[in-house]
C-alpha cells in the first residue's frame, strides 16, 4: 500500500508538472490565486459583458486596454466611461497584484484591469449594449505602400478670385468639424476621448487628429477615417501619449510629439510619421526637446526643430541629418523639459529666415560669441550677427521682432520694447497677465492686462492693430497666417475655450468651441478643396 501511495504520487507529480510546462490555465491561475489576494471580490464572469465606469488614473480619460495582461508595456486604447466591453477570457491574476480579464471591443481584442485598488474599474453590464465609436475600435493602419496613381486633387484657381478660408476645429464632446468661409460647420467624425490637437493638410482636404488614443487621418469631404498610429507605434508606456500631430512640408509625414510623464518628469520626444508611403516611422533625436520644438514658417513650406543646444531643419527622412542652423550652449539642459529655456523664434514675413536671441549661459566658454547676440537665420546661406543685446539682465526673455528692428524684452508681468543696438527702452508695456508675441508686421505686441483683457501697444504708441481683435478677453492664444488672417482663442465664462477668426479688414467670425488651444487650424485656398487620396495599407 505504501509503494502505491509513492507511485501514486509521483504520477500526479508528473502530471502537475506537464499541465505547468502546457501552460494549462485551471493550475496556472490556482498557483497564481495568491497574487489577487487582498483585491475587491470578482463581480465579473467569463462570457458576460461589463461597464466601464471608471479610469484606471483619474487624470487620464479612460480604462487602459493593453495587448497583455501587465502594466508593462504600450496602452492599446483608453476605453472611455460607459464602454461596454465582452469577457472572452480571465480572470488571470499578474505580478504586479491585478486581476486582468481578455476582453473584446467591436473587433478590439485587449486586457484590462477590474479594479485600480480598491476601486472598480468594471462593473456587470446587462441589456443592449451601445455602438462603441468607431475611431476607438478602428484597427491601426501597421504599414503604408507608395503612392499609387494620380495625386491627391488639389484646389484650382476660382475665376472669380474668391478665397476659401477652410477652418478646421476639435470640439469638446469629442466631435471633428470643419467651416467654410464661416458658415455653419459640418460634423466630421467623432471622438472619445475628445482631440487634442488638429491640424489641416497642406490641400484642405484632410485633416490630423490626435487623442490620446493615437494620430488619425480624416478625409473633411467623405468623413473617411484612418488611425495612422497609436500608443503602439511608438512603444509608449502607461503616463505617455501622442499630444499634437503637425503636416510637414509637402504632406506626406507628420511631425507628432509625445508628452513622456513618467516618474513625475517630462519629455516631449518627436517622431516623424509617414502619410504617404516615405518609409517608417522613427524617432527625431538631436537631444532634449522642449514642447512644441517643431515649428513652421507661415507660409508652411519649411519647418525646423529647436533642441536644448540647437535649431535645424526637420529631417526629411531617417537618413537625413540636416547641419544646425544654429549652435549654442544651453542655460538649461537637464530634468524636466518644461524647464528648457530655448530661445524665441521670429519668423520673417516672406518666411525665408528667423531672427532669434540666445540667452547667456553660465556654462558657456569665455570664447563663446552666440550667447547674448540677436542673430538672423536664412533659411539658405550664413546666419547673420545682429550684435550683442545690451540691457538684459539673467531672468530677461528677449523676443525679436519679425523684422529685426526690435526687441520685446522681459519676464513675469514686466516687458518692455527696447531698441536692441542700444539697449535703449522705447516703451514700457503695462503689468502683463499673458504675453503673446509681435503682430506679423512687427508694429507692436499683444498680451493681455492682469484684468484679462487683452491689449496692444504698437511702437508708436498706438493701441488698437488690425491684426488684434477688438472683443477677445480672456485670449489665450493667437497666431496670423501668411494673408493676415488671424486665428485666436479666448476662455469664456464657462470656461470652455472658443476659436474665431478675423481675416483682414473683416469682423471677427466665431467658429466653435475646441477642446484644447491647439484643437483648430485654418487655411487660406484659391477655392474649396477637394477630394483627398486616403493613406493605404501594404499588400
Amino acid at each position: 500500500m505504501k509503494r502505491l501511495s509513492i507511485a501514486f504520487c509521483m504520477a500526479v507529480a508528473v502530471l502537475l508538472a506537464l499541465a505547468l510546462a502546457s501552460g494549462s490555465p485551471a493550475v496556472v491561475r490556482a498557483q497564481d490565486a495568491d497574487l489577487c489576494s487582498g483585491l475587491p471580490e470578482s463581480k465579473l464572469e467569463k462570457g458576460g459583458r461589463a461597464s466601464v465606469v471608471s479610469a484606471t488614473y483619474p487624470d487620464l480619460p479612460g480604462l487602459f486596454l493593453k495587448p497583455e495582461p501587465s502594466r508593462q508595456g504600450p496602452v492599446l486604447r483608453y476605453l472611455p466611461l460607459g464602454t461596454v466591453v465582452t469577457l472572452e477570457d480571465g480572470p488571470q491574476c499578474s505580478a504586479e497584484g491585478e486581476r486582468w480579464w481578455q476582453v473584446a471591443v467591436g473587433e478590439l481584442k485587449g486586457w484590462v484591469t477590474e479594479t485600480s485598488g480598491q476601486t472598480y474599474l468594471l462593473e456587470p453590464f446587462e441589456g443592449e449594449p451601445p455602438t462603441p465609436l468607431p475611431s476607438t475600435t478602428l484597427p491601426l493602419l501597421y504599414c503604408i505602400r507608395p503612392e499609387l496613381g494620380a495625386p491627391a486633387p488639389t484646389p484650382t484657381p476660382d475665376p472669380a478670385g474668391a478665397p476659401v478660408v477652410r477652418a478646421v476645429f476639435g470640439s469638446p464632446d469629442g466631435a471633428l468639424q470643419y467651416s467654410d468661409n464661416g458658415g455653419t460647420p459640418r460634423v466630421v467624425a467623432q471622438f472619445d476621448p475628445p482631440l487634442l490637437s488638429v491640424d489641416l493638410s497642406p490641400d484642405g482636404t484632410a485633416a490630423l487628429a490626435t487623442s490620446y488614443n493615437g494620430v488619425y487621418w480624416v478625409d473633411l469631404l467623405l468623413s473617411q477615417v484612418v488611425l495612422l498610429a497609436d500608443s503602439t507605434t511608438f512603444g509608449l508606456s502607461e503616463g505617455a501619449w501622442p499630444t499634437r500631430a503637425l503636416w510637414l512640408p509637402g504632406g506626406k509625414a507628420a511631425s507628432v510629439e509625445i508628452v513622456d510623464s513618467r516618474n513625475n518628469t517630462y519629455n516631449f520626444p518627436v517622431w516623424m510619421l509617414p502619410v504617404g508611403g516615405i518609409g517608417e516611422p522613427f524617432r527625431v533625436d538631436i537631444g532634449n526637446v522642449p514642447q512644441n520644438a517643431v515649428r513652421r514658417n507661415p507660409q508652411r513650406d519649411t519647418a525646423i526643430m529647436i533642441s536644448a543646444n540647437e535649431i535645424i531643419r526637420y529631417p526629411a527622412n531617417i537618413a537625413d541629418e540636416p547641419p544646425a542652423l544654429l549652435e549654442y550652449v544651453p542655460r538649461f539642459d537637464e530634468g524636466d523639459a518644461r524647464d528648457l529655456l530655448t530661445p524665441a523664434v521670429s519668423w520673417a514675413q516672406d518666411g525665408q529666415g528667423f531672427y532669434t536671441y540666445i540667452p547667456v549661459s553660465e556654462s558657456a566658454p569665455p570664447e563663446d560669441r552666440v550667447g547674448g547676440h540677436v542673430w538672423y537665420v536664412p533659411l539658405e546661406g550664413d546666419i547673420e550677427d545682429r550684435g550683442e543685446l545690451a540691457n538684459v539682465t539673467g531672468p530677461d526673455y528677449v523676443i525679436p521682432s519679425p523684422d529685426g528692428r526690435k526687441t520685446l524684452v522681459g519676464s513675469g508681468s514686466s516687458w518692455r520694447i527696447q531698441d536692441p543696438e542700444t539697449g535703449e527702452p522705447l516703451l514700457i508695456l503695462p503689468p502683463v497677465q499673458f504675453l503673446f508675441d509681435w503682430t506679423p508686421d512687427s508694429r507692436g505686441v499683444v498680451y493681455t492686462t492682469t484684468e484679462g483683457r487683452i491689449g496692444y501697444l504698437g511702437i508708436d504708441g498706438r493701441t488698437t492693430s488690425p491684426f488684434v481683435p477688438a472683443a477677445a478677453d480672456n485670449l489665450f492664444s493667437i497666431n496670423w497666417l501668411a494673408d493676415g488672417t488671424t486665428l485666436y482663442v479666448a476662455r469664456g465664462a464657462d470656461q470652455q475655450f472658443s476659436f474665431s477668426i478675423q481675416r483682414p479688414g473683416e469682423a471677427s467670425i466665431f467658429i466653435g468651441l475646441v477642446n484644447t488651444i491647439y484643437a483648430y487650424d485654418t487655411l487660406v485656398f484659391p477655392t474649396a478643396p477637394g477630394l483627398a487620396t486616403p493613406p493605404q495599407a501594404c499588400e
